[in-house]
Formats: C-alpha cells, structure tokens, sequence
C-alpha cells in the first residue's frame, strides 16, 4: 500500500493536501520541504503529516522530489505553524513559508518538447498532420506558445518538468590542498608553481587567499593540479554580518531587584510566561543575558525579539560580546543570503540563540529554553500583511509548545499584558529603579500655547536654551519628531492644488534630498514641478508642515558649531543604521534627530538632554490605542537621558498638557496611566477586556469595494448573540497602494466564538472583482 502524507502548499489556499510518496522518496519525514503538482505546475510545501489512507473518490497525485536531506522544521515547529494558521485564520502554508527564509521555495512548471517523431514530422520524414498542428509544432521547436495538447496527444510533443532554482543557496569558495611533493624538474622552470606549492605545505587554502599570496596563482594552479600534484576543490562559507572581533564582556554584578528576577526566572519549571517591567535603564538586558546563560549552560537555547531593526546592532554586539559565535542575528537588515547562512546555523546547532525582529519566532532553535521578547508592547511585532500574526503572542505559545520560559520586557507594557500579570497569567517581575544611583531624568512639560515654537527648529524658547546649555556643556541631545521628509504638505498657493499620493489617500512629502515628492505608504516619488500641474502658474509651489529632515537642516544653521544627524527610515537603510548609531556612540554626532526610531532601546551615556518636538501627533489618531502609543513613545524617549554619569533632563512639548498621557509620563507614573485608560476601555469591551478582529475589505474598485463592505455588515446581522458588529466603514487611510479599503469590526469576549463568527462572515460574502476581504485577528492598527 503506498503512503501518503499531508503537504501545506506554499500558497494561499486553506487547508492541506494530501499526496503519495513514491518508493524513493521514502525517506520524507514531518518537516521536509517537497515539490508536489499543485494545478498546471509545482510549487514547494512542507510535510505536516503522515500517515494515514487516501481519499475516498479523489484522484491523489504523487510528491514530485524531496527538497531537504534534513527536515527544514522540527515537529514541534510544523505543529506551532499549523496553530498559527488556525488562530489568524490564515493558509498554512503561507504561514510555513514565512517561517523560512526568503528565497528558498522552488517551484517547476510543465515545459514542452518536441520528441523524435515531432523533430522528424517537422523535417517532412514522419506522418502527415493538419496544417495548423504542424504551425503549432514549429512554434514549439522555436520556443514559441502554442496550444500543445493535441501535440502531446500525438505523441510529437511531451512534457517535461523544469525545475527553478532557488533564489538563495549556501555560498561556497574554490579550495586548493598539495596532494604529492613534485619533483624538482616540475618546478624548476616555474617560479608561480613553486611560490604555490610552497604556500599550500601550511595545508589547504582558499583560493582568494592563495591569490592575495602568489599573484596570478591561478594559472599556475591549473597546470599543478592537470599535473596531480594539486587537488581543486570547493567548502562552504558563510558571509559575514558581525565586526571582525568583539572584545567579550563578562556577566555584571546583578542589583538586588535583578537578582530577585533571575531566581524567579531559574526556579520555573516548565512553561512559565513572565512580565518583567522595568524603567528605562533598570538593566533588563542585563537580566536577559545572565538568564539566557544558565539556559545555554543547560543545554538549550534561546530566542530574544527585539521590535526594530534599529534595536538590533546595539542589542547584538552585546550578545555577541557575551556568547560569541553562539549567537545568530535574523532580521531584514541582512541580505537573503546572510539571513539564509545564519538560519542554517540555527538548524545545524551551531548557533544556539537567535536575536531578531518578529519572524525569528519561528527560528529553528531546539530544545529551546526561553524566548525573551523585549519591548513587548511594541507594534511592529504585528505582521500587518499576509500572515497577521503578533510575533509576541506566538512566541508564548511557542515557549508553552516546549515547556520553556518567555520572558516579556518592557518599562511601558502593552495593557493586554499588564492585564495578564495583574491577573496572576503571567508572574510580573519588576525593577522599578536604574541599575545606575543616576535617578530617572527630570522631565518638564512645555506648552505650546505658551511657548510658541521657532517655524523651521520646532523649539520652543525653553527647549532651546535647554539645547544651547547641552552643547555649551559638550553632552549630546536626541530630539525626537515622528514625521519625516523635509515638507509634510506641499500645495499650489495660485490654485490650490495639493500634491497627494495617486495611489494612496495621503499627501506627498517633499524630500530636498533629491529633490523628490514621496509617498511613505506605497513608496510612490516624483519630481517637483517647476510650475503647478493644475493652473500651470509657475513659482506658486510652497512647502509647509516640518519632518525630520527640514529639522536637522534648520539646527545645522542655528547651531552652526554642533554636529547634527537624523535617524529615521531614509536614513537606515542598509549598513547606514549602524554607521549612524556607531558614530553617535562614539560622540562624533552631538544632536540626533529622528522619528521613533529614536525612542527604542538605544543605551548612550552621553546623552543628557532628549526633547520631544511635538508631543501631539499620535494623540489625534482615530484609533482606540492612540493615548497608549503617545504615552509609551514619551516614556521610552525620556529613558533615553541621563543614562551616564551626568543627570538627565527631558522636555516634552504639546499643545495638550492636561491629557493623561502627557501627565503620566512627566511622573514615570506607569501605574496611573494603565489605570486610567483600563477603566476607559472597559467601559467600551475593547482590550484587554473584550477581543476583536478586524474585517478587512479592499479593492481598486471603489463601488465594489463599498457593495461587498455592506454585503459582510448584512450577513453580520445573522450573527449569533455574544458578538458585537461595527461598521462597515472606510479606514480612514481610505486608499492605499491604489486600493480602497473598508473594515468591519467583530467585538466580543470569547475568543473562540468571535473567529468563528469572522470566518463564517469571510465565507459568507462572495466578493466582487479584485476585492478581497482578509481576517485581522487581535487588530493593532485602527488604520
């Protein structure tokens, strides 16, 4: 009896699919990556059960090849995927496929080719056939589309399977190692066969290094080796993403408050989900790292997220300080080839810790003894395309999944997760000082209304002076401006045209670097026009509104001795992150502007003065989160000061100084901040007292897009009781990337009841045209 398996195909279908293995393929287990047919062509899935009869009455198609010698995934890690995919109502093997790195998927497709009775019809020799199949025969052996399935039934034509190759592989270079002593005779006229050999009596070499060693080695090594006296070769090699060297660093003396969390963290036996809240600068990392320790010493290994790139130079030097060639970094700063070495070392054990954003969650990291997500409450652990997954969420069920620790930190929890340790889910760990005697900054709220700020620095007179007396002193300043580009707004004053997205429902920033307007949703650009596109006026084109850029401009020439730089997403690409951080580190940068790239982890000593620009930009967002955000972005920004010797001052400026989110942050106040706005929303069942999932409805037709909007709110109606409906209604980002986007939203209690109402509205509706109605289970954005 043959054996069949269940494949989840690496495509957006639900479900699993299940296929025969042939005799030779025997050996695919749980876990492995295999080609199967899927319709018309093939495309790469993942083995996620065995076992187990065919069908009754289907027709069961046979797996194609076997990608992996050793499973890409363990069990475990195939049974957290196919949670993942219940839970977020998303294609399992979507969700497998993210678990990979990019660019291994491989893919075939049925290639015609003209067979010996084909080539010797077309050469007049074989039988006579229609003259339109013999049109489509050439067009065929010339590499041309035609209809071939009257060809193949001829047998002229057969069908081949073409493989891809995979984007990414494992790098390899050209090797060299003596085999035998030539004799004299075989050098003696040729000082590069000499210079080679000798070289290669220390062993074996690259040959990148042979060729730095004995200029044109090449050519030399070709005669050795046609002569036996070499042998070529090829090793794999990995390519670099950590500095040279790294000088290691030892564990330090734990706080009593740290020491307390450590022994709280080694006595769990088993699952244990903790939430460890400290302030700014209480040593969390600290805790992490000597925690992480007794894990490794055990043993096991560990996972540690972190929710920005930007986090992650800093937080990774030390880690590699600590652990060495231990440890492996995952994140998108690294190339497709990088992420792939250092996943495979992951794999292979090499590594026994993974650090990176939210997908190396699913790192192939086993046993595993803790996962440490650190600044849990930040929202780019949510996945806001594909597979909406929150990395922090999946990282617990992952860490109960192996019986291992999670570790949540941060000085500003989300109040989901507050709400879990004040209800004794989680054990709440806390160090509710600075690992330092430096006591947390000073901070002082600037009004605005009062104080009105300079046009092009944003500063305010207090936050100046404050800026004056910083670099008079030679400390350093972060001032913080979540708004980039140099011209938020740019619009004809003639007509009074706007210049806005024409793929998205937003205005286009001006960027002077460049010259260029740009998009930050689609990533749409233009030029600037010399006169205005509508009225054609010319010299009628102003720019209004400040972003980081015009910032760092203006406080260049206000404080032309100072050094400023500007960290935001323009400036971050690529190696640019962690040449700015390095040089800021260093103190050759005395003001760093940015937008809330800034506010995330970063530890500099020499930073005395942080102020916030304008406080009030995430307060006026429609979203039910916005006072949360605002007053997690201004207690993170503020930790940012006085983290060395000298004290710490911050000034926050708004145009709202009363509301709670300013307030609690002035005090470090954490506590009366969760208690106010938990009582807020649990007036209204929103989390983390009630559960949500958001409908998602887009489309590039509008009016189809508004139709199936109001065909998901009628089949709502019909809902059960227990779940509250809302909407439909436009996001207010009503277009995006040349689609218009409605939501409805699901509010209820029960988690369970609540995606089972969502799937019953998704299949429910039959959507019109392109549009697309895709299930956002625990929504973080409103937009």
């Amino acid at each position: 009896m043959a054996a069949y398996v269940e494949v989840a195909a690496f495509l957006p279908v639900r479900g699993t699919y299940c296929y025969s293995v042939p005799a030779d393929l025997a050996a695919a287990r749980v876990g492995a990556r295999v080609l199967v047919p899927f319709g018309p062509r093939g495309v790469t899935g993942v083995i996620v059960r065995e076992g187990g009869a065919a069908p009754a009455g289907v027709a069961v198609r046979a797996v194609r090849d076997l990608l992996d010698d050793t499973p890409a995934f363990d069990p475990e890690l195939v049974e957290l995927c196919l949670w993942v995919a219940e839970y977020y109502e998303a294609p399992p093997g979507e969700v497998l496929r993210a678990a990979l790195p990019a660019g291994t998927a491989q893919s075939y497709a049925q290639r015609p080719r003209v067979t010996p009775l084909g080539e010797a019809t077309l050469r007049g020799e074989g039988p006579a056939i229609p003259a339109a199949l013999r049109r489509a025969l050439a067009a065929v052996a010339a590499g041309k589309r035609a209809r071939v399935a009257p060809l193949v039934e001829a047998g002229l034509v057969a069908l081949e399977a073409e493989r891809s190759r995979p984007r990414v592989a494992a790098r390899t270079v050209a090797t060299v190692r003596l085999l035998r002593e030539p004799d004299a005779a075989e050098v003696a006229r040729a000082p590069r066969r000499a210079a080679v050999v000798e070289a290669l009596r220390g062993g074996p070499m690259d040959m990148p290094a042979l060729a730095a060693r004995v200029p044109g080695a090449a050519g030399a090594v070709r005669a050795l080796a046609a002569a036996g006296i070499v042998e070529r070769g090829r090793r794999e090699t990995q390519r670099a993403v950590w500095p040279a060297t790294v000088a290691p660093t030892q564990p330090l003396q734990p706080t009593p408050q740290q020491a307390a969390a450590l022994a709280e963290i080694a006595g769990a036996d088993g699952f244990a989900p903790f939430l460890l809240h400290g302030v700014t600068g209480s040593g969390k990392t600290e805790v992490y790292l000597q925690a992480i320790a007794r894990v490794i010493a055990a043993g096991k290994g560990a996972i540690v997220l972190v929710p920005e790139i930007a986090l992650t130079p800093q937080l990774a030097a030390r880690f590699r300080a600590r652990f060495g060639d231990l440890c492996a970094v995952l994140h998108s700063g690294l190339s497709d080839g990088e992420r792939y070495d250092q996943w495979r070392r992951l794999r292979a054990g090499e590594a026994r810790i993974a650090l990176g954003a939210r997908s190396a969650v699913f790192a192939p990291v086993a046993p595993l003894g803790i996962i440490v997500v650190d600044e849990e409450h930040d929202p780019s652990f949510k996945q806001e395309e594909g597979v909406r997954y929150h990395a922090r969420d999946v990282a617990l069920m992952r860490a109960r999944r192996a019986g291992a620790a999670c570790v949540l930190g941060s000085a500003t929890p989300s109040l989901e997760t507050c709400e879990n340790a004040r209800a004794g889910r989680f054990r709440l760990l806390e160090l509710p000082a600075r690992a330092t005697a430096r006591p947390l900054p000073e901070v002082e709220v600037v009004d605005l209304r009062t104080f009105q700020p300079d046009p092009e620095t944003l500063l305010s007179a207090p936050l100046a002076r404050a800026l004056a007396e910083s670099l008079a002193a030679g400390d350093q300043a972060i001032l913080f401006l979540n708004r980039r580009g140099f011209a938020t707004f740019v619009v004809c004053v003639g007509c009074g045209h706007a210049f806005r997205c024409a793929h998205c429902s937003v205005s286009l920033t001006y960027h002077r670097a460049g010259e260029r307007l740009r998009c930050h949703y689609c990533g749409h650009s233009e030029h600037v026009p010399i006169s205005c596109p509508k009225c054609h006026a010319p010299e009628t084109i102003r720019r209004f509104g400040l972003g980081t850029e015009r910032v760092e401009a203006a406080l260049g020439a206000r404080f032309p001795g100072a050094r400023v730089a500007r960290l935001d997403r323009d400036t971050a690409e690529g190696k640019g992150l962690r040449d700015l951080l390095d040089r800021f580190a260093r103190r050759e940068i005395d003001v760093l502007v940015g937008t809330q790239m800034v506010t995330k982890g970063h530890d500099f000593p020499g930073v005395t003065l942080v102020g916030v620009l304008l406080a009030d930009t995430a307060l006026s967002l429609p979203d039910f989160r916005s006072a949360e955000r605002t007053f997690q972005l201004l207690t993170q920004v503020a930790g940012r000061a006085g983290r060395g010797d000298r004290a710490g001052r911050v000034l926050i400026q708004t145009y709202a100084p009363e509301h709670p989110a300013v307030r609690c942050a002035r005090t470090h106040d954490y506590h009366a901040f969760f208690a106010a706005e938990s009582a807020a929303r649990a007036e209204l069942g929103y989390p983390p007292h009630g559960r949500l999932i958001a409908l998602r409805i887009d489309g590039s037709v509008e009016h189809e897009v508004h139709m199936t909007a109001h065909d998901v709110a009628a089949a709502a109606a019909r809902l059960p009781g227990g779940v509250t409906v809302l909407g439909p209604a436009e996001a207010p980002l009503r277009r995006l990337m040349g689609r218009t986007r409605w939501r409805v939203w699901v509010k209820g209690a029960e988690r369970g009841a609540l995606r089972a109402a969502a799937r019953r509205l998704v299949e429910a509706v039959e959507p019109r045209g392109d549009v697309r109605v895709s299930v956002d289970v625990d929504p973080i954005s409103a937009l």
